[in-house]
């Protein structure tokens, strides 16, 4: 936002709450924000999004998503063109099935992928969806770990399907937010792991073909700036986030799996054991 001449303290302040909240803190913070009357609320995830639109439901507050996986699915908008509502925002583009590809073409002779998924989540199974599109053609299982809650997620990875190649991750807040020990499972098994954003390559996944949030947040701060000069959000379309190659040559190394050069090629963002934090 500064970049767009917005300067906290000076022409914009924010109300944000210093960490992450769910469940009933999320609805009573977006409560909270409806009574003040704020000029727009900035959601980010999926889940966020949803309990926004609910909250704000009726209300002329607008809301910019950055980024919600699938709106229609979501259940925030019928209209991705013209959204109607209060709301629109940033969502994922449809790249599952290419990542699917790309972790078969990184790691030749992958056949049985675990997928850990909170069945609850909307977004998740919009992934999945696009991801069954292709696996079958390419020879792939796909096996799907469900966990809820938190509790859940650290049963399920304490006890994983035999005979697993690979483990996938969708967008899914819950499973997501278990990222450490889920690559602590891959290390254990030398498996490979796809993320669905930059960020989880970032914290050691071995590739991703997804987004960058940094480029997310400017897609979204652009609409939110152009919502506080007068546009209404009902008729700016939503936008895709743009996807790109990475691969963390760190856990390639680790997991004994080489990368060949033809891949290397292709990866718009390499993480080596020279970068900053390796």
């Amino acid at each position: 936002m500064e970049a767009l001449g917005y300067f906290e303290g000076t022409n914009v302040a924010y109300i944000f709450a210093g960490e992450p909240v769910s469940g009933s803190d999320l609805d009573r913070a977006l409560e909270e924000m409806v009574n003040a009357e704020v000029d727009l609320i900035f959601t980010a995830g999926t889940p966020t999004g949803v309990a926004a639109h609910r909250i704000t439901r009726g209300t002329d507050i607008p809301v910019v998503f950055g980024v919600i996986a699938d709106p229609i699915r979501a259940g925030v908008m019928n209209d991705l063109t013209v959204p109607g509502g209060n709301m629109t925002g940033v969502k994922l583009g449809e790249d599952q099935s290419r990542r699917l590809e790309l972790l078969m073409e990184i790691a030749p002779g992958t056949e049985r992928i675990f997928l850990p998924i909170n069945p609850d989540d909307a977004a998740a199974f919009s992934s999945v969806d696009q991801v069954k599109e292709v696996a079958a053609d390419l020879g792939i299982e796909l096996v799907l770990g469900e966990a809820r809650t938190d509790s859940e997620v650290t049963e399920l990875l304490a006890n994983p399907p035999d005979g697993i190649d690979a483990i996938f991750l969708v967008p899914d807040s819950t499973v997501n937010a278990h990222l450490a020990d889920i690559l602590a499972l891959a290390s254990a098994l030398r498996l490979p792991t796809s993320g669905p954003s930059i960020a989880q390559v970032e914290g050691g996944a071995l590739t991703s073909y997804g987004f960058v949030q940094h480029d997310a947040g400017a897609q979204a701060a652009r609409i939110a700036d152009r919502i506080l000069r007068g546009a209404d959000p009902a008729t700016l379309p939503v936008e895709d986030t743009e996807s790109f190659l990475a691969i963390n040559l760190v856990t390639a190394e680790a997991i004994g799996l080489h990368v060949s050069d033809d891949i290397l090629q292709q990866a718009d963002i390499i993480l080596r054991a020279s970068d900053a934090g390796y």
